[in-house]
């Protein structure tokens, strides 16, 4: 019994490396995940800023008021005098 007793304290100190090194590779695989997702998440609040800011801008050039200014200074229109409602 004495002859396996080194040889049970070699493998389970090899057991304890190994598992030390796994450790090491999984919160270093952690690390890389955890970057990725925050420039993932920085790279959705800035296209979700933008597109805000484009969709007021839409709706700020097809405003009624500035289609009608537009279409009175730079096509000369005008309201129609009289007007007919046919059936």
């Amino acid at each position: 019994m004495t002859r396996t007793v080194p040889w049970l304290a070699l493998l389970l100190w090899l057991l304890v490396v190994v598992s030390a090194l796994v450790q090491i590779i999984v919160v270093h695989q952690h690390r890389l995940v955890l970057q990725d997702w925050q420039q993932q998440d920085a790279l959705r609040h800035s296209l979700l800023l933008e597109r805000t800011q484009l969709t007021l801008e839409i709706s700020t050039l097809t405003s009624q008021g500035r289609v009608d200014q537009l279409a009175r200074s730079q096509r000369a229109m005008i309201d129609p005098n009289d007007i007919q409602v046919l059936y």
